[in-house]
């Protein structure tokens, strides 16, 4: 997915975007992001991208995936709009697709390469066992 097109002027309701829309606006980064939050707690999602530079989080208001929330402290909060948990799922279902899409040789060169800066005489070691179990855990996602 390549981030080629401008994001709308004004905030941008919902009824003019699918979820599969807002992706195109998106960055990989920022889409990664959102399909790792999708399932997440309302709360988590909120202050995960509360968190997020000005101008991802400017982004995500522009497509209407948060609205300013309230202000405390001085500080405006972000509130996560029922139209990001639409995004959240597509982004998973797109970043599982591509997942999908990757043959055992490639799972298996991902394997080699995470273990490739253990030595073999430590493969057997806490450090080389978290690295495979890493390796496994990826496989499985």
């Amino acid at each position: 997915m390549t981030h080629t097109q401008q994001l709308p002027a004004s905030p941008c309701p919902p009824a003019c975007l699918t979820a599969q829309d807002a992706l195109t606006y998106l960055g990989p980064d920022l889409t990664a992001l959102l399909a790792s939050l999708d399932g997440a707690p309302d709360a988590v999602c909120g202050i995960t991208l509360q968190l997020l530079p000005f101008g991802s989080r400017a982004a995500l208001e522009t497509l209407g995936i948060v609205a300013p929330g309230d202000v405390v402290d001085g500080r405006r909060s972000l509130r996560v709009t029922p139209f990001a948990f639409a995004v959240m799922a597509e982004a998973a279902a797109v970043a599982a697709a591509e997942d999908d899409e990757l043959n055992d040789e490639e799972w298996d060169r991902r394997a080699e390469a995470a273990l490739a800066p253990v030595p073999p005489a430590d493969v057997a070691s806490p450090r080389g066992q978290q690295v495979l179990a890493d390796a496994l855990a990826s496989r499985l996602r």
